[in-house]
């Protein structure tokens, strides 16, 4: 347990927790998935341009690029699973997740470059949208954020050790 921070940013296990900014590039890369939630909530056919099936059609204008945003969200899931699991006894893969968590991260977001160029590629639209434009002109930062941030490094190489039976 480090000097750097406060007590209450430790977890029950005295690890670091995650902290709001890596939840808030979390949230990001989840993010097909929050608006494919919210779409299907709303209602698809009916929620016209600024409701939320109106980003989906948006951000995803066809369902191959949907399908291939969420695929580009699976390292990001990993990290939560990883999250998810981190207490004593956690197998060898969840440390390894946990430990490896900025450059999962980074691949999610590394990946959402790429799926803003699909719908063009295939076709789906003509043009790359604003949204897209932001989408590109985001990852650099995340991608900073993640390497640069001594938060993040210290939250990843603190894992919770396992208890002595």
């Amino acid at each position: 347990m480090s000097k750097l921070y406060d007590f209450s940013e430790y977890d029950k296990y005295l690890c670091l927790k995650v902290s709001a900014g890596l939840w808030f590039v979390i949230l990001y890369l989840l993010r097909p998935y929050i608006i494919l939630a919210a779409s299907l909530r709303m209602g698809r056919g009916g929620s016209g341009a600024a409701g939320a099936g109106g980003v989906r059609n948006l951000l995803y204008p066809d369902d191959f690029s949907l399908v291939l945003a969420l695929l580009a969200t699976v390292p990001a899931l990993l990290f939560v699973y990883a999250w998810t699991r981190r207490r004593p006894g956690a197998g060898v893969l969840v440390k390894q997740l946990w430990k490896n968590g900025a450059n999962l991260l980074a691949a999610a977001a590394v990946l959402n470059i790429v799926i803003v160029f699909v719908p063009l590629l295939t076709g789906a639209v003509t043009r790359v949208h604003l949204l897209g434009w932001v989408q590109i002109a985001l990852v650099p930062v995340i991608v900073g954020y993640l390497y640069s941030s001594r938060r993040i490094r210290d939250t990843l190489e603190d894992f919770p050790a396992d208890q002595d039976p």
